[in-house]
């Protein structure tokens, strides 16, 4: 049920300090007793019975990661920065290849790594990790798949970090979340939840306000999102949606049909620890509703750090405080997506993990500390900087430090086919000033869809430099080379390093 992997972090240390924990432990409990130092006489040790067993050692501390892929790889280069062994869990083995392909190269952090569908359930999988040689210090949802399963542990570990499962589906269903913010007087999106058709078209032609969007209740970032401009697009989505395995393994069987919620959309990045809440980062949020190829879909284009204060930014981030409180997040990160409307701030979703993708990453080039360090030390470290962070009993709230302008920019592919150049150095070979990494979803020789939505993405870009205007000409660059189709040149026959095994 478990791979075990050989480590030195795997061995009980032996230094002087566990000798003088032990000398101490042994002193309290009578086993030693000194005479005066005036007295200068040596230690007396007083004779134990043969049957006695030997004190144990403590077992060392370590972390469970659940599905750690995406942003998570950032929290497995922490934990391994704290020396803090990792135990991997995988939730399914169904997951989407945009979370599986990240497993073989991420599994060098881990000591030992346990499939949850080898277990009946919660109880077996929790009374396996207990009888591993380490002490459970922290529980951390390594990507979106894993935030149930991580939370669920969590209580059953009884972890002084864990977040209440009272309002678990308020941190996960794209509906409850809504309701669990009206519940609370706060501001939420008007919507309907169903996962019959008729019941969907009824709403929809009731309220006959147009557009609507429609989504999986479940899945993960902007997977299984539709625009609809009428009931037939609704019928569309509805046959796109239900019944459809989405990128966290499960199968989608109810849509949340919300309002259109026009205006800017804003990503707010927080890290909780007791119940209060500091924001770490913000972003706008660009999108875009329609493709050539694909009318209905919505896809993000790029994400934009913001300065931490403003107008705008601190109605969200006040906003955003009452919907962490109403959905139950006390402790960990959180990745709130939030449209600024008319009527100010509405929430789109609820994400309670890192910024997905290269999120952490970004946050630590331009501000010095990457969130994956946040969500660390809420978790782990008994929240030792964020209390020295935190405004408490000071004026205002803490503001991050923008030390760089900084962009994620999402790759998106017109084309469909195996792709016949490297996407990585093609960029790569324009030497553009603001680039720091840029990281394909497809390799040369593999198999690139049309983008329609983050997970069909062609990969992503980050861009960080201190001028802004510097980011847009590079950024207008990459999208000539998209819009001129040279980026994802592709055959339509497997090339000869195509991968064996052709797409699905």
């Amino acid at each position: 049920m478990t791979e075990k992997r050989a480590s030195l972090v795997r061995s009980v240390p032996c230094t002087c300090w566990d000798f003088l924990a032990f000398y101490r432990s042994a002193h309290e409990k009578g086993a030693l007793t000194e005479h005066s130092e005036s007295a200068r006489t040596p230690v007396q040790i007083k004779a134990q019975p043969l049957d006695q067993p030997e004190p144990k050692l403590a077992l060392p501390d370590a972390a469970i990661v659940v599905d750690p892929y995406s942003s998570g790889k950032y929290l497995l280069i922490e934990l391994e920065k704290r020396g803090i062994p990792i135990i991997c869990v995988r939730s399914s083995t169904k997951l989407s290849q945009q979370f599986l392909r990240s497993h073989v190269a991420n599994s060098r952090f881990w000591v030992e790594m346990l499939e949850f569908e080898n277990f009946a359930g919660i109880p077996e999988l929790v009374e396996a990790l207990q009888a591993l040689p380490y002490s459970i210090a922290g529980v951390f949802g390594g990507s979106e798949p894993g935030v149930e399963l991580a939370d669920r542990i969590a209580n059953a570990l009884a972890m002084p970090t864990a977040n209440s499962l009272e309002l678990l589906e308020a941190r996960k269903d794209k509906a409850e979340m809504q309701e669990a913010l009206r519940r609370n007087g706060v501001p939420a999106a008007e919507q309907f939840k169903s996962g019959d058709l008729q019941e969907l078209l009824a709403w929809a032609e009731k309220r006959n306000e147009w557009p609507l969007v429609a989504k999986p209740t479940g899945g993960a970032g902007s997977d299984g999102v539709y625009f609809c401009k009428s009931l037939e697009d609704l019928k569309f989505a509805h046959g796109q949606i239900i019944g459809v395995y989405n990128p966290t393994g499960k199968v989608n069987s109810e849509i949340a049909l919300q309002e259109y919620l026009d205006g800017d959309e804003y990503i707010v990045d927080t890290v909780s620890h007791e119940g209060k809440h500091m924001v770490v980062a913000m972003w706008m949020y660009t999108k875009r509703k329609g493709l050539p190829w694909d009318d209905k879909a919505i896809i993000p284009l790029q994400n934009m750090l913001l300065a931490p204060t403003g107008e705008k930014q601190d109605q969200l981030a006040d906003y955003v405080c009452k919907v962490l409180d109403a959905v139950g997040l006390r402790y960990g990160p959180c990745h709130t997506e939030v449209m600024f409307t008319k009527r100010g701030p509405i929430l789109v979703e609820v994400n309670a993990r890192l910024h997905g993708l290269q999120g952490p990453r970004l946050i630590e080039l331009s501000t010095g500390i990457s969130k994956a360090t946040y969500a660390a030390d809420v978790v782990l470290g008994g929240g030792d900087l964020f209390h020295k962070l935190y405004q408490e009993e000071r004026p205002g709230r803490y503001l991050y430090p923008r030390l760089k302008q900084c962009v994620q920019l999402v790759l998106i592919s017109g084309s469909q086919g195996y792709l016949r150049v490297d996407i990585k150095e093609r960029l790569a070979s324009l030497r553009l000033p603001s680039v720091v990494e840029i990281l394909p979803a497809v390799e040369e020789g593999g198999f690139v869809n049309r983008t329609r939505d983050l997970p069909t993405a062609a990969g992503s870009v980050l861009m960080v430099h201190e001028s802004m205007e510097q980011i847009k000409a590079d950024t207008a660059k990459i999208r000539e080379l998209e819009e001129a189709g040279d980026l994802y040149e592709v055959s339509q026959e497997p090339l000869q390093n195509s991968p064996a095994v052709a797409p699905a």
